[in-house]
């Protein structure tokens, strides 16, 4: 996580999660995963998608 820039595109979380985009554009649209928009970009902060990631892993953990 420390070598990941401050603010991620939907192309790079994508590849960090083995999504396809359109499936992080869409958690990001839908506010599961929160982001801005850069333009006609959607882009996520590192810190907002390190929580997520911790999310989700403790909404499995109660699986």
């Amino acid at each position: 996580m420390n070598n990941l820039p401050e603010i991620l595109t939907v192309k790079q979380v994508a590849e960090l999660m083995g999504w396809h985009p359109n499936t992080v554009y869409q958690r990001c649209t839908s506010g599961d995963l929160p982001s801005f928009k850069s333009g006609n970009s959607r882009r996520i902060r590192k810190e907002a998608y390190s929580e997520w990631i911790k999310k989700l892993e403790s909404s499995i953990g109660r699986r």
